[in-house]
């Protein structure tokens, strides 16, 4: 079956990255006995460097079942329990006087009260802020991060509402009751068993990001913000809410730790017993579906259980503002699939699985193994499809001005990025497809970030900065694949109750 599978996929993965304008995409599918993987186009495009399924890339959400694992090894250990007050957890009195009540397995299941996040960042050059450290400092705050707090940190408790920022105090928690730093303890127990020896968790004590790191180079991947068929390089970023989203790991890897947990779906001993991962993945919650129902397990995304033989679990992630991840298991078909794809949507903004790269790969990998290959495959004619405007001075400002406002209103990044940072992401900007490259501006891309940035973090003034840009760079929008004709700002959404 994976024969069929995998040859299907090294056919259809240049067409798919092709027409969603992703420079590069890796693919890993594993039974419980076999893992395959796949890959095509550019881990950088500058370099000319090839995607490769041990290609390193963060991982962000990802991250979160790493944490679930960690939990579930504790409560077999006798260590805790899944319905522990995460303040018998917690240096005393860290969440301040009056939290309400919430436990380790209602932050696991997104219950614990903490508004809707992306990630809070700094540039990689900052030094890596312990993460009880950053739990402690966000509750004294009591806002979010993004836009300057525009929102409050808690809500009332029950209700889902995801958050990297509850996975990284569950994570903090961890860390407290055993004394063990969450890096180090998650490279023993789960990383080194399953044999994950390309990936890391960015919590200080390793810089995935630096020169000369273990992965950097051709095999590091560079993430990019797509404007249409024009993709810049996006600004490394790293964050202290690592328990939910600081791990940096490749296909190959990540398929090497589904393939473990699929063993234990089927009755291994593995990471965790066999009763822990059916707790993981036992619906607790419903998710905001579009779709077909959707459910929250502990630290996983559950599909319907009504599919029966088709049912799956497993995470879709992301890292701003250049990955996505999708990873999926089918217990009953023996199978997992995970692929990592380098672009972020900046027009749309939400890459989701129908119309990402990864997604589509892991989809239809899932579909091939029950239905089979389709006897004809879409052609292998692997030219851009993507189209979009070629830059122009004005347009490069208008792509500084949204990377600014993403940068250091929605992530809440304070200082300036270096000058070097921002000399590295406009030198490897690159074309996909058609566009003439020839009236991209680096300068005026600077720009328009130090214009966002100098307004940011107030949400009411990067909207209005949006709207001065004008029905052109609506239009331009357009042109770059929004939904709408508008300059595609997420305030509405992180900023208002």
């Amino acid at each position: 079956m994976l024969d069929d599978v995998m040859t299907a996929l090294d056919s259809v993965l240049p067409r798919l990255a092709a027409v969603t304008g992703t420079p590069g995409v890796a693919v890993a599918v594993a039974t419980s006995s076999e893992l395959r993987t796949a890959a095509t186009g550019f881990a950088d495009l500058a370099a000319g460097a090839p995607m490769t399924a041990d290609t390193v890339a963060p991982a962000g959400s990802l991250t979160k079942p790493v944490t679930g694992l960690a939990l579930m090894q504790l409560v077999e250990a006798g260590e805790v329990g899944l319905d522990t007050p995460i303040d018998a957890l917690l240096p005393a009195g860290l969440r301040g006087p009056g939290a309400a009540p919430v436990t380790t397995a209602m932050l696991a299941a997104h219950q614990g009260g903490y508004y809707n996040d992306i990630v809070t960042a700094t540039a990689f050059e900052a030094p890596a802020e312990p993460v009880l450290d950053y739990v402690r400092r966000r509750h004294e705050a009591g806002r979010a991060v993004e836009y300057g707090g525009a929102l409050p940190l808690v809500t009332t408790p029950g209700p889902y509402s995801y958050s990297s920022f509850g996975v990284g105090v569950l994570g903090g928690a961890l860390e407290h009751l055993t004394g063990d730093a969450y890096g180090a303890r998650v490279h023993r127990d789960v990383f080194a068993p399953a044999g994950m020896t390309g990936t890391s968790i960015d919590d200080g004590t390793r810089n995935p990001w630096a020169t000369g790191a273990p992965g950097r180079g051709t095999d590091r991947a560079t993430g990019y913000m797509a404007f249409g068929d024009w993709c810049v390089p996006s600004p490394p970023l790293r964050t202290s809410a690592y328990p939910g989203v600081g791990m940096h790991t490749s296909a190959a890897d990540a398929g090497r730790l589904l393939q473990s947990l699929l063993r234990t779906a089927r009755g291994d001993r593995g990471l965790v017993r066999p009763e822990s991962l059916a707790a993981m993945v036992t619906p607790r919650v419903a998710r905001p579906s579009h779709g077909a129902p959707s459910f929250s397990g502990l630290t996983l995304e559950l599909a319907d259980p009504a599919l029966g033989d088709d049912w799956w679990w497993g995470h879709t992630a992301a890292f701003p503002w250049g990955f996505w991840w999708e990873a999926r298991v089918w217990p009953h078909r023996d199978l997992a699939a995970v692929a990592v794809g380098t672009r972020w949507d900046m027009a749309r903004f939400h890459n989701p699985a129908t119309r990402s790269a990864p997604g589509l790969a892991v989809e239809w990998a899932g579909r091939w193994a029950v239905s089979g290959v389709p006897a004809s495959l879409p052609d292998t004619d692997a030219r851009p499809r993507w189209t979009g405007p070629s830059p122009t001075p004005e347009t490069s400002r208008w792509m500084g001005v949204l990377a600014g406002e993403r940068t250091h209103g929605l992530l809440g990044v304070t200082g300036p990025l270096p000058a070097a940072t921002l000399t590295a992401m406009t030198k490897g900007a690159r074309c996909l497809g058609d566009a003439v490259p020839d009236g991209w501006d680096p300068d005026a891309f600077t720009r328009g970030v130090a214009q966002a940035r100098a307004v940011a973090p107030d949400p009411d003034a990067l909207g209005a900065l949006g709207r001065d840009l004008g029905p052109a760079a609506a239009l331009w929008m357009l042109e770059c694949g929004a939904s709408s004709a508008e300059v595609t700002m997420p305030v509405g959404f992180y900023a208002r109750a």
